[in-house]
Protein backbone atom coordinates (compact mmCIF):
# COMPACT_ATOMS: atom_id res chain seq x y z
CA UNK A 1 0.00 0.00 0.00
CA UNK A 2 3.11 2.20 -0.23
CA UNK A 3 2.00 5.16 1.85
CA UNK A 4 -1.23 5.80 -0.04
CA UNK A 5 -3.32 5.69 3.14
CA UNK A 6 -6.13 3.99 1.22
CA UNK A 7 -9.32 3.87 3.23
CA UNK A 8 -13.05 3.59 2.55
CA UNK A 9 -14.36 5.67 -0.33
CA UNK A 10 -10.93 7.12 -0.96
CA UNK A 11 -9.70 3.99 -2.70
CA UNK A 12 -9.65 4.59 -6.42
CA UNK A 13 -9.53 2.30 -9.40
CA UNK A 14 -6.19 1.08 -10.63
CA UNK A 15 -4.36 1.54 -7.35
CA UNK A 16 -2.43 -1.28 -5.74
CA UNK A 17 -4.15 -2.88 -2.78
CA UNK A 18 -2.99 -5.33 -0.10
CA UNK A 19 -0.63 -8.20 -0.28
CA UNK A 20 -0.71 -9.28 -3.91
CA UNK A 21 1.23 -6.29 -5.16
CA UNK A 22 -0.89 -6.24 -8.33
CA UNK A 23 -3.98 -4.09 -9.01
CA UNK A 24 -7.16 -6.00 -9.78
CA UNK A 25 -8.61 -5.17 -13.23
CA UNK A 26 -11.81 -3.94 -11.57
CA UNK A 27 -9.85 -1.45 -9.44
CA UNK A 28 -11.46 -2.94 -6.31
CA UNK A 29 -9.63 -4.55 -3.39
CA UNK A 30 -9.63 -8.35 -3.11
CA UNK A 31 -10.74 -10.29 -0.02
CA UNK A 32 -7.09 -10.57 0.97
CA UNK A 33 -6.66 -6.79 0.68
CA UNK A 34 -9.72 -6.14 2.84
CA UNK A 35 -8.61 -8.58 5.54
CA UNK A 36 -5.12 -7.07 5.65
CA UNK A 37 -6.63 -3.59 5.95
CA UNK A 38 -9.08 -4.59 8.70
CA UNK A 39 -6.27 -6.23 10.68
CA UNK A 40 -6.53 -8.28 13.88
CA UNK A 41 -9.25 -7.65 16.43
CA UNK A 42 -11.48 -9.17 19.09
CA UNK A 43 -13.60 -11.09 16.58
CA UNK A 44 -10.47 -12.79 15.24
CA UNK A 45 -9.42 -13.81 18.76
CA UNK A 46 -12.88 -15.15 19.55
CA UNK A 47 -12.80 -17.15 16.32
CA UNK A 48 -9.40 -18.44 17.41
CA UNK A 49 -10.81 -19.40 20.84
CA UNK A 50 -13.69 -21.39 19.34
CA UNK A 51 -11.34 -23.11 16.88
CA UNK A 52 -8.95 -23.89 19.72
CA UNK A 53 -11.66 -25.77 21.60
CA UNK A 54 -12.13 -28.01 18.56
CA UNK A 55 -8.42 -28.62 18.04
CA UNK A 56 -7.88 -29.24 21.75
CA UNK A 57 -10.58 -31.92 21.54
CA UNK A 58 -8.51 -33.55 18.79
CA UNK A 59 -5.40 -33.40 20.98
CA UNK A 60 -7.25 -35.06 23.86
CA UNK A 61 -8.60 -37.81 21.63
CA UNK A 62 -5.08 -38.71 20.50
CA UNK A 63 -3.81 -39.07 24.05
CA UNK A 64 -6.86 -40.66 25.68
CA UNK A 65 -6.58 -44.01 23.93
CA UNK A 66 -2.88 -44.43 24.80
CA UNK A 67 -3.48 -43.38 28.42
CA UNK A 68 -6.14 -46.08 28.75
CA UNK A 69 -3.71 -48.91 27.98
CA UNK A 70 -3.72 -50.43 31.46
CA UNK A 71 -7.37 -49.88 32.54
CA UNK A 72 -8.88 -51.12 29.25
CA UNK A 73 -6.72 -54.23 29.25
CA UNK A 74 -7.92 -55.00 32.77
CA UNK A 75 -11.55 -54.09 32.04
CA UNK A 76 -11.93 -56.35 29.03
CA UNK A 77 -8.94 -58.72 29.33
CA UNK A 78 -7.22 -57.45 26.15
CA UNK A 79 -3.79 -58.58 24.98
CA UNK A 80 -1.31 -56.16 23.40
CA UNK A 81 -2.49 -56.84 19.86
CA UNK A 82 -6.12 -56.41 20.91
CA UNK A 83 -5.39 -53.02 22.46
CA UNK A 84 -3.35 -51.99 19.41
CA UNK A 85 -6.31 -52.92 17.18
CA UNK A 86 -8.57 -50.75 19.36
CA UNK A 87 -6.21 -47.83 18.73
CA UNK A 88 -6.37 -48.52 15.00
CA UNK A 89 -10.18 -48.38 15.07
CA UNK A 90 -9.98 -44.83 16.47
CA UNK A 91 -7.64 -43.79 13.66
CA UNK A 92 -9.97 -45.42 11.13
CA UNK A 93 -12.67 -43.04 12.30
CA UNK A 94 -10.23 -40.15 11.96
CA UNK A 95 -9.55 -41.28 8.39
CA UNK A 96 -13.25 -41.28 7.49
CA UNK A 97 -13.62 -37.86 9.08
CA UNK A 98 -10.69 -36.52 7.11
CA UNK A 99 -12.01 -37.80 3.78
CA UNK A 100 -15.54 -36.49 4.27
CA UNK A 101 -14.94 -33.33 6.30
CA UNK A 102 -13.03 -31.49 3.61
CA UNK A 103 -15.58 -32.27 0.90
CA UNK A 104 -18.41 -31.15 3.17
CA UNK A 105 -16.54 -27.94 4.08
CA UNK A 106 -15.97 -27.04 0.41
CA UNK A 107 -19.60 -27.88 -0.48
CA UNK A 108 -21.63 -26.72 2.54
CA UNK A 109 -19.22 -24.22 4.07
CA UNK A 110 -16.76 -24.21 6.96
CA UNK A 111 -19.33 -23.10 9.57
CA UNK A 112 -21.99 -25.74 8.84
CA UNK A 113 -19.42 -28.52 8.65
CA UNK A 114 -17.84 -27.62 11.99
CA UNK A 115 -21.26 -27.55 13.64
CA UNK A 116 -22.08 -30.99 12.26
CA UNK A 117 -18.82 -32.72 13.12
CA UNK A 118 -18.83 -31.26 16.63
CA UNK A 119 -22.21 -32.87 17.26
CA UNK A 120 -20.90 -36.21 15.94
CA UNK A 121 -17.87 -35.90 18.22
CA UNK A 122 -20.01 -35.13 21.27
CA UNK A 123 -22.43 -38.02 20.74
CA UNK A 124 -19.61 -40.52 20.11
CA UNK A 125 -17.59 -39.32 23.10
CA UNK A 126 -20.51 -39.46 25.53
CA UNK A 127 -21.57 -42.90 24.29
CA UNK A 128 -18.04 -44.33 24.58
CA UNK A 129 -17.89 -43.32 28.26
CA UNK A 130 -20.99 -45.47 28.84
CA UNK A 131 -19.95 -48.49 26.71
CA UNK A 132 -20.31 -51.80 28.54
CA UNK A 133 -18.23 -54.02 26.23
CA UNK A 134 -15.18 -53.60 24.03
CA UNK A 135 -17.08 -53.82 20.71
CA UNK A 136 -19.47 -51.03 21.71
CA UNK A 137 -16.55 -48.97 22.99
CA UNK A 138 -14.65 -49.48 19.72
CA UNK A 139 -17.66 -48.42 17.63
CA UNK A 140 -18.25 -45.32 19.77
CA UNK A 141 -14.58 -44.31 19.53
CA UNK A 142 -14.81 -44.84 15.76
CA UNK A 143 -17.75 -42.39 15.64
CA UNK A 144 -15.83 -39.98 17.87
CA UNK A 145 -12.89 -40.26 15.50
CA UNK A 146 -15.10 -39.30 12.54
CA UNK A 147 -16.00 -36.06 14.29
CA UNK A 148 -12.45 -35.33 15.41
CA UNK A 149 -10.99 -36.20 11.99
CA UNK A 150 -12.78 -33.26 10.38
CA UNK A 151 -12.08 -30.70 13.07
CA UNK A 152 -8.45 -29.69 12.47
CA UNK A 153 -8.52 -29.47 8.63
CA UNK A 154 -11.74 -27.43 8.56
CA UNK A 155 -10.93 -25.25 11.60
CA UNK A 156 -7.45 -24.66 10.14
CA UNK A 157 -8.93 -23.63 6.77
CA UNK A 158 -11.37 -21.22 8.42
CA UNK A 159 -8.67 -19.63 10.59
CA UNK A 160 -6.29 -19.23 7.64
CA UNK A 161 -9.02 -17.70 5.49
CA UNK A 162 -9.90 -15.06 8.08
CA UNK A 163 -6.32 -14.15 9.04
CA UNK A 164 -4.42 -11.10 7.75
CA UNK A 165 -1.34 -12.22 5.83
CA UNK A 166 1.02 -11.05 8.58
CA UNK A 167 -0.82 -13.09 11.22
CA UNK A 168 -1.68 -16.18 9.19
CA UNK A 169 1.30 -18.32 10.13
CA UNK A 170 1.27 -17.36 13.80
CA UNK A 171 -2.43 -18.01 14.34
CA UNK A 172 -2.40 -21.32 12.49
CA UNK A 173 0.69 -22.44 14.44
CA UNK A 174 -0.93 -21.51 17.75
CA UNK A 175 -4.09 -23.31 16.69
CA UNK A 176 -2.74 -26.60 15.33
CA UNK A 177 0.31 -26.69 17.61
CA UNK A 178 -0.27 -25.07 20.97
CA UNK A 179 -4.04 -25.69 21.25
CA UNK A 180 -3.52 -29.33 20.24
CA UNK A 181 -0.72 -29.75 22.80
CA UNK A 182 -2.79 -28.10 25.53
CA UNK A 183 -5.56 -30.57 24.75
CA UNK A 184 -3.08 -33.41 25.29
CA UNK A 185 -1.96 -31.85 28.57
CA UNK A 186 -5.56 -31.44 29.70
CA UNK A 187 -6.18 -35.13 29.04
CA UNK A 188 -3.13 -36.05 31.15
CA UNK A 189 -4.25 -33.79 34.01
CA UNK A 190 -7.78 -35.22 33.91
CA UNK A 191 -6.33 -38.73 33.89
CA UNK A 192 -4.20 -38.03 36.99
CA UNK A 193 -7.13 -36.41 38.86
CA UNK A 194 -9.60 -39.19 38.04
CA UNK A 195 -7.04 -41.92 38.78
CA UNK A 196 -6.28 -40.44 42.22
CA UNK A 197 -9.93 -39.63 42.96
CA UNK A 198 -11.04 -43.21 42.41
CA UNK A 199 -7.85 -44.86 43.63
CA UNK A 200 -7.07 -46.26 40.21
CA UNK A 201 -9.94 -48.74 40.55
CA UNK A 202 -13.31 -49.26 38.89
CA UNK A 203 -14.74 -46.82 36.38
CA UNK A 204 -12.31 -43.91 36.82
CA UNK A 205 -11.37 -44.06 33.15
CA UNK A 206 -15.01 -43.52 32.14
CA UNK A 207 -15.09 -40.19 33.94
CA UNK A 208 -11.84 -39.26 32.22
CA UNK A 209 -13.37 -39.95 28.78
CA UNK A 210 -16.49 -38.00 29.76
CA UNK A 211 -14.58 -34.89 30.88
CA UNK A 212 -12.42 -34.92 27.74
CA UNK A 213 -15.53 -34.55 25.57
CA UNK A 214 -16.56 -31.28 27.24
CA UNK A 215 -14.52 -28.80 25.12
CA UNK A 216 -16.12 -30.10 21.94
CA UNK A 217 -19.62 -29.91 23.45
CA UNK A 218 -19.08 -26.39 24.80
CA UNK A 219 -18.00 -25.23 21.33
CA UNK A 220 -21.36 -26.12 19.70
CA UNK A 221 -23.51 -23.25 21.07
CA UNK A 222 -20.61 -20.82 20.63
CA UNK A 223 -20.27 -21.78 16.97
CA UNK A 224 -24.01 -21.58 16.37
CA UNK A 225 -24.15 -18.05 17.79
CA UNK A 226 -20.85 -16.51 16.77
CA UNK A 227 -18.89 -18.52 14.16
CA UNK A 228 -18.59 -16.60 10.84
CA UNK A 229 -18.42 -18.20 7.42
CA UNK A 230 -15.20 -17.91 5.43
CA UNK A 231 -15.23 -14.90 3.04
CA UNK A 232 -12.93 -16.79 0.67
CA UNK A 233 -15.39 -19.71 0.50
CA UNK A 234 -18.31 -17.34 -0.05
CA UNK A 235 -16.46 -15.72 -2.95
CA UNK A 236 -15.71 -19.07 -4.56
CA UNK A 237 -19.44 -19.92 -4.28
CA UNK A 238 -20.39 -16.66 -6.01
CA UNK A 239 -21.88 -15.16 -2.82
CA UNK A 240 -19.96 -11.90 -3.06
CA UNK A 241 -22.44 -9.74 -1.13
CA UNK A 242 -22.38 -12.14 1.83
CA UNK A 243 -18.57 -12.08 1.86
CA UNK A 244 -18.65 -8.26 1.94
CA UNK A 245 -21.17 -8.32 4.82
CA UNK A 246 -19.02 -10.74 6.86
CA UNK A 247 -15.89 -8.63 6.39
CA UNK A 248 -17.86 -5.47 7.25
CA UNK A 249 -18.73 -6.95 10.66
CA UNK A 250 -15.05 -7.53 11.41
CA UNK A 251 -14.17 -4.04 10.14
CA UNK A 252 -16.81 -2.45 12.36
CA UNK A 253 -15.56 -4.40 15.40
CA UNK A 254 -12.02 -3.14 14.70
CA UNK A 255 -13.14 0.44 14.15
CA UNK A 256 -12.04 0.38 10.50
CA UNK A 257 -13.75 1.50 7.33
CA UNK A 258 -13.51 -1.02 4.50
CA UNK A 259 -11.52 -0.24 1.38
CA UNK A 260 -13.22 0.52 -1.92
CA UNK A 261 -16.48 1.63 -0.32
CA UNK A 262 -16.98 -1.80 1.22
CA UNK A 263 -16.82 -3.64 -2.11
CA UNK A 264 -14.68 -6.67 -3.00
CA UNK A 265 -13.25 -7.44 -6.41
CA UNK A 266 -15.02 -10.31 -8.22
CA UNK A 267 -13.13 -13.50 -9.02
CA UNK A 268 -11.43 -13.47 -12.41
CA UNK A 269 -12.85 -16.89 -13.32
CA UNK A 270 -16.30 -16.63 -11.72
CA UNK A 271 -17.89 -18.95 -9.15
CA UNK A 272 -16.43 -22.46 -8.84
CA UNK A 273 -18.34 -25.70 -9.17
CA UNK A 274 -19.85 -27.13 -5.99
CA UNK A 275 -17.49 -29.60 -4.32
CA UNK A 276 -18.01 -33.28 -5.17
CA UNK A 277 -15.99 -36.46 -5.49
CA UNK A 278 -14.96 -35.26 -8.95
CA UNK A 279 -13.75 -32.12 -7.21
CA UNK A 280 -10.78 -34.18 -5.99
CA UNK A 281 -9.40 -34.47 -9.53
CA UNK A 282 -8.39 -30.82 -9.38
CA UNK A 283 -5.75 -31.79 -6.81
CA UNK A 284 -4.00 -33.80 -9.55
CA UNK A 285 -4.03 -31.08 -12.20
CA UNK A 286 -0.70 -29.94 -13.61
CA UNK A 287 -0.69 -26.90 -11.34
CA UNK A 288 -1.40 -28.81 -8.12
CA UNK A 289 0.03 -32.32 -8.53
CA UNK A 290 3.45 -31.56 -7.03
CA UNK A 291 1.94 -29.76 -4.07
CA UNK A 292 -0.56 -32.59 -3.54
CA UNK A 293 2.15 -35.26 -3.54
CA UNK A 294 4.42 -33.27 -1.22
CA UNK A 295 1.64 -32.46 1.27
CA UNK A 296 0.58 -36.12 1.26
CA UNK A 297 4.10 -37.36 2.00
CA UNK A 298 4.56 -34.77 4.75
CA UNK A 299 1.28 -35.69 6.47
CA UNK A 300 2.05 -39.41 6.16
CA UNK A 301 5.48 -39.05 7.76
CA UNK A 302 4.24 -36.79 10.54
CA UNK A 303 1.16 -38.91 11.19
CA UNK A 304 3.14 -42.12 11.58
CA UNK A 305 5.87 -40.68 13.81
CA UNK A 306 3.68 -38.43 15.98
CA UNK A 307 0.74 -40.75 16.59
CA UNK A 308 2.93 -43.83 16.64
CA UNK A 309 5.03 -42.23 19.36
CA UNK A 310 1.98 -41.07 21.35
CA UNK A 311 0.68 -44.65 21.31
CA UNK A 312 3.86 -46.60 22.09
CA UNK A 313 5.57 -44.20 24.53
CA UNK A 314 3.37 -44.91 27.60
CA UNK A 315 3.70 -48.62 26.86
CA UNK A 316 7.50 -48.34 26.69
CA UNK A 317 7.53 -46.48 30.02
CA UNK A 318 5.54 -49.32 31.59
CA UNK A 319 7.44 -52.15 29.89
CA UNK A 320 10.99 -50.81 30.01
CA UNK A 321 10.96 -48.79 33.25
CA UNK A 322 7.91 -50.24 35.08
CA UNK A 323 6.26 -46.86 35.60
CA UNK A 324 2.87 -46.71 37.27
CA UNK A 325 -0.05 -45.06 35.46
CA UNK A 326 0.10 -41.78 37.40
CA UNK A 327 3.86 -41.42 36.91
CA UNK A 328 3.55 -42.19 33.20
CA UNK A 329 0.90 -39.46 32.81
CA UNK A 330 3.18 -36.92 34.49
CA UNK A 331 6.05 -37.93 32.25
CA UNK A 332 3.92 -37.42 29.15
CA UNK A 333 3.06 -33.92 30.37
CA UNK A 334 6.78 -33.09 30.30
CA UNK A 335 6.75 -34.00 26.62
CA UNK A 336 3.77 -31.71 26.02
CA UNK A 337 5.59 -28.74 27.58
CA UNK A 338 8.62 -29.37 25.35
CA UNK A 339 6.24 -29.71 22.40
CA UNK A 340 4.68 -26.29 23.05
CA UNK A 341 8.13 -24.69 23.28
CA UNK A 342 9.08 -26.25 19.93
CA UNK A 343 5.89 -25.00 18.25
CA UNK A 344 6.53 -21.47 19.51
CA UNK A 345 10.08 -21.63 18.14
CA UNK A 346 8.80 -22.83 14.75
CA UNK A 347 6.24 -20.02 14.76
CA UNK A 348 9.14 -17.56 14.74
CA UNK A 349 11.46 -19.49 12.43
CA UNK A 350 8.87 -20.10 9.70
CA UNK A 351 8.37 -16.34 9.20
CA UNK A 352 12.10 -15.57 8.83
CA UNK A 353 13.01 -14.62 5.22
CA UNK A 354 15.43 -17.16 3.79
CA UNK A 355 14.04 -19.95 6.00
CA UNK A 356 10.28 -19.83 5.57
CA UNK A 357 7.95 -22.83 5.67
CA UNK A 358 10.36 -25.19 3.91
CA UNK A 359 13.33 -24.40 6.12
CA UNK A 360 11.29 -24.78 9.32
CA UNK A 361 9.98 -28.18 8.22
CA UNK A 362 13.42 -29.38 7.11
CA UNK A 363 14.95 -28.42 10.46
CA UNK A 364 12.32 -30.43 12.32
CA UNK A 365 12.66 -33.53 10.15
CA UNK A 366 16.47 -33.58 10.38
CA UNK A 367 16.51 -33.01 14.15
CA UNK A 368 13.85 -35.71 14.66
CA UNK A 369 15.92 -38.18 12.63
CA UNK A 370 19.02 -37.54 14.74
CA UNK A 371 17.24 -37.73 18.12
CA UNK A 372 15.29 -40.88 17.17
CA UNK A 373 18.62 -42.57 16.48
CA UNK A 374 19.98 -41.42 19.87
CA UNK A 375 17.02 -42.78 21.90
CA UNK A 376 18.32 -46.34 21.58
CA UNK A 377 21.54 -45.26 23.35
CA UNK A 378 19.69 -44.14 26.52
CA UNK A 379 21.44 -45.33 29.70
CA UNK A 380 18.73 -44.45 32.24
CA UNK A 381 15.14 -43.30 32.57
CA UNK A 382 16.04 -39.59 32.64
CA UNK A 383 17.83 -39.82 29.28
CA UNK A 384 14.99 -41.91 27.87
CA UNK A 385 12.33 -39.38 28.93
CA UNK A 386 14.37 -36.40 27.67
CA UNK A 387 15.06 -37.90 24.24
CA UNK A 388 11.49 -39.15 23.78
CA UNK A 389 10.12 -35.74 24.70
CA UNK A 390 12.42 -34.31 22.04
CA UNK A 391 11.27 -36.83 19.38
CA UNK A 392 7.62 -35.92 19.86
CA UNK A 393 8.32 -32.19 20.04
CA UNK A 394 10.56 -32.14 16.96
CA UNK A 395 8.09 -33.98 14.72
CA UNK A 396 5.32 -31.69 16.00
CA UNK A 397 7.22 -28.76 14.44
CA UNK A 398 6.81 -29.85 10.78
CA UNK A 399 3.44 -31.44 11.62
CA UNK A 400 2.14 -28.01 12.63
CA UNK A 401 3.85 -26.07 9.85
CA UNK A 402 2.38 -28.33 7.14
CA UNK A 403 -1.15 -27.20 8.06
CA UNK A 404 -0.16 -23.57 7.33
CA UNK A 405 1.99 -24.51 4.34
CA UNK A 406 -0.74 -26.68 2.79
CA UNK A 407 -3.34 -23.98 3.34
CA UNK A 408 -1.15 -21.50 1.47
CA UNK A 409 -0.21 -23.89 -1.34
CA UNK A 410 -3.82 -24.85 -2.12
CA UNK A 411 -6.43 -22.46 -3.60
CA UNK A 412 -9.62 -21.62 -1.66
CA UNK A 413 -11.69 -23.74 -4.05
CA UNK A 414 -9.76 -26.86 -2.97
CA UNK A 415 -8.25 -25.88 0.38
CA UNK A 416 -10.43 -27.84 2.82
CA UNK A 417 -10.78 -30.78 0.45
CA UNK A 418 -7.05 -30.83 -0.28
CA UNK A 419 -5.93 -30.61 3.35
CA UNK A 420 -8.42 -33.30 4.35
CA UNK A 421 -7.54 -35.60 1.42
CA UNK A 422 -3.77 -35.34 1.91
CA UNK A 423 -4.09 -35.57 5.68
CA UNK A 424 -6.16 -38.75 5.27
CA UNK A 425 -2.94 -40.54 4.30
CA UNK A 426 -1.45 -39.32 7.55
CA UNK A 427 -4.48 -40.83 9.29
CA UNK A 428 -3.91 -44.11 7.44
CA UNK A 429 -0.31 -44.08 8.67
CA UNK A 430 -1.59 -43.29 12.16
CA UNK A 431 -4.14 -46.09 11.87
CA UNK A 432 -1.38 -48.60 11.18
CA UNK A 433 1.01 -47.12 13.73
CA UNK A 434 -0.39 -48.88 16.84
CA UNK A 435 -0.08 -52.33 15.27
CA UNK A 436 3.29 -51.60 13.62
CA UNK A 437 4.87 -50.08 16.73
CA UNK A 438 3.51 -52.87 18.94
CA UNK A 439 5.08 -55.43 16.62
CA UNK A 440 8.32 -53.44 16.59
CA UNK A 441 8.39 -53.17 20.40
CA UNK A 442 8.02 -56.94 20.72
CA UNK A 443 11.14 -57.33 18.57
CA UNK A 444 13.36 -54.53 19.87
CA UNK A 445 13.23 -50.91 20.92
CA UNK A 446 15.83 -50.32 18.20
CA UNK A 447 13.26 -51.35 15.59
CA UNK A 448 10.70 -48.89 17.02
CA UNK A 449 12.95 -45.87 16.79
CA UNK A 450 14.54 -47.09 13.57
CA UNK A 451 11.09 -46.81 11.99
CA UNK A 452 10.64 -43.30 13.36
CA UNK A 453 14.08 -42.25 12.11
CA UNK A 454 13.42 -43.73 8.66
CA UNK A 455 10.14 -41.84 8.36
CA UNK A 456 11.81 -38.56 9.39
CA UNK A 457 14.47 -39.21 6.74
CA UNK A 458 11.74 -39.59 4.11
CA UNK A 459 10.25 -36.27 5.20
CA UNK A 460 13.65 -34.61 4.83
CA UNK A 461 13.99 -35.92 1.29
CA UNK A 462 10.52 -34.69 0.35
CA UNK A 463 11.13 -31.15 1.57
CA UNK A 464 14.46 -31.00 -0.27
CA UNK A 465 12.84 -32.03 -3.58
CA UNK A 466 9.84 -29.69 -3.25
CA UNK A 467 10.80 -26.14 -4.25
CA UNK A 468 7.74 -23.92 -3.75
CA UNK A 469 7.80 -21.40 -0.88
CA UNK A 470 4.70 -19.46 0.25
CA UNK A 471 6.07 -17.07 2.89
CA UNK A 472 4.47 -13.62 2.46
CA UNK A 473 2.34 -14.58 -0.53
CA UNK A 474 -1.42 -13.94 -0.75
CA UNK A 475 -3.95 -16.78 -0.73
CA UNK A 476 -5.13 -17.93 -4.15
CA UNK A 477 -8.85 -18.45 -4.77
CA UNK A 478 -8.97 -20.85 -7.76
CA UNK A 479 -6.70 -23.40 -9.42
CA UNK A 480 -6.69 -21.22 -12.55
CA UNK A 481 -5.12 -18.39 -10.53
CA UNK A 482 -2.05 -20.44 -9.62
CA UNK A 483 1.14 -19.71 -11.48
CA UNK A 484 2.33 -22.34 -13.92
CA UNK A 485 5.07 -24.53 -12.53
CA UNK A 486 7.67 -23.03 -14.84
CA UNK A 487 6.72 -19.52 -13.69
CA UNK A 488 6.99 -20.36 -10.00
CA UNK A 489 10.08 -18.98 -8.36
CA UNK A 490 12.40 -21.80 -7.29
CA UNK A 491 14.20 -21.19 -4.02
CA UNK A 492 16.98 -23.14 -2.33
CA UNK A 493 16.06 -24.85 0.94
CA UNK A 494 17.95 -22.31 3.06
Amino acid sequence: RKGTGLCGEGATAGMVFGGSGKPHPSGLPTVEDQLNHVGMGNKHWFLFFISSLLVAADGMEMVVISLLHDPLRKEWDLDELGFASLGSVVFAGLLVGNLTGGLFADKFGRRNTLLGVSLVFGVGGLASALAMDVKTFAFCRFVTGIGVGSMIPVADSLMIEWSPTEWRGRLAMLLTGVAFALGSMFACIVGIIMHDLFGGEGAWWRYMVLVCVLPGIVSVPLMYLYLPESPHWLMVQGRKEEAEEEIALFAKANGKEMLGGGKVAPLDHGPHEVASIGHLTGLFSSRLIKSTVFITVAYTVCGFVYYGHIFIYPILLEEEYHMEVREAYGTMMIGVVVEIATVLACMVIMDVPGIGRRGAMASGFVACFVVACLVTLSQNVSQFVFLNSAVRALIEGPFTVIYIYAGELLPSSHRATGISFCNSFGRIAAMGAPVVTTWAEENSIIVVFGLFAGAAGLGTLAIILFKRETLGKPLVELVEDLEDDEDEEKKPLL
